[in-house]
């Protein structure tokens, strides 16, 4: 019986060992990730921001915890959040939104998030993991890229016009010289020799 109490001892003491290296190598996971991972409760009370977080977005963790999420929402764009909030509430994970948020200095960001909701033992919902994504560089790129794609449409569609213009002047002109007499055409293209020097006055 001793033995019996002795080996389940062991197991849960073995189970406990590994439980705490998965957590601390997920904790090693999450403070070196480049993205913001920011938990928060079904209010928006920030509980939990790593490093990225504090990259991104400029505040230390001492600074952000306890304090609404908002702080990194612009204030036109806090309805965001209770819809984010109220869509979590009711089990739903948002994936890749797209949206503004802004840093301590006040600089805006193009911002990419996940948000999931996160469970207890029982499978209640009790707050939410947010992870962002600072996509302003892209975004940038992006912009950069259509902005001069658009600039050779244009440039594109004028030098075809100009073309077309020039092809409808053309036309008219032939179209003009056919139906004159044809002593005319002769006449016409007597001139055009002489004045390309191929023919004596």
């Amino acid at each position: 019986m001793k033995q019996q109490i002795s080996s389940q001892a062991e197991l849960a003491s073995e189970m406990l060992t590994d439980i705490a290296i998965a957590n601390a190598f997920l904790a090693s996971i999450i403070e070196s990730s480049d993205d913001a991972i920011i938990g928060k409760t079904l209010e928006g009370i920030i509980l939990s921001w790593n490093r990225g977080a504090e990259r991104i977005f400029g505040y230390t963790e001492r600074e952000a915890i306890g304090q609404s999420i908002l702080l990194i929402i612009p204030k036109d764009r806090h309805n965001e959040e209770a819809d984010i909030l109220s869509r979590i509430r009711s089990g739903e994970r948002i994936d890749h939104f797209e949206t503004i948020r802004q840093r301590k200095d006040g600089a805006l960001l193009n911002i990419s998030i996940t948000t999931s909701p996160i469970k207890n033992r029982e499978g209640k919902i009790i707050g939410a993991s947010k992870v962002a994504r600072d996509v302003t560089f892209q975004k940038q790129v992006q912009e950069r890229f259509t902005t001069e794609l658009e600039s050779q449409v244009q440039q594109r569609t004028e030098d075809l016009m100009k073309a077309n213009k020039e092809m409808e002047g053309f036309t008219y002109s032939v179209s003009h010289d056919l139906r004159a007499p044809s002593g005319y055409r002769f006449q016409q293209h007597d001139f055009a020799r002489r004045v390309c020097g191929q023919a004596p006055p």
